[in-house]
């Protein structure tokens, strides 16, 4: 049997930073769908406001959702997220999670950065209709902007 046709496509995609590497990601999330909503995960409330005022000049009129995280986590408020929007989907919606990903020289940088996607990948593995993508661009390439 055939799965059912896709009738929606939302994308969400985790942003620490806005660089070149994420505006990469924006790129392909764009892509694959309008409906994209850029999260940040806010750990210190002075360089989220930056992310924010960075995200309204470079993020292409993408959303953004702030989530606080008092206790510093990262994926935990992600995870919590997702899963509520994953709750709400209507029948036949997927749900693709967009992760920028560091490639850097140094092998034990990019297992940092490559364990936020395994373990999103982990975690939501188990409900249908959701699809994590790694977007990977090179540690030379990620230019502040």
């Amino acid at each position: 049997m055939l799965p059912p046709h896709t009738s929606r496509h939302r994308v969400i995609m985790p942003v620490s930073g806005v660089h070149q590497g994420t505006l990469a990601a924006l790129r392909y999330a764009r892509m694959l769908s309008d409906d994209v909503t850029a999260v940040h995960i806010v750990i210190e409330p002075d360089e989220a406001e930056k992310t924010r005022k960075k995200w309204e000049k470079w993020g292409e009129g993408v959303r953004m959702v702030m989530l606080d995280s008092p206790y510093r986590l990262f994926l935990e408020p992600l995870l919590e997220y997702v899963s509520g929007i994953a709750a709400q989907r209507q029948p036949g919606e997927t749900l693709t999670i967009v992760v920028p990903e560091f490639i850097a020289a140094n092998k034990w940088t990019s297992a940092l950065h490559t364990n936020t996607a395994n373990v999103l990948r982990e975690e939501l593995k188990n409900q249908h209709g959701i699809v994590i993508t790694n977007v990977p661009y090179h540690v030379g390439e990620q230019n502040e902007l």
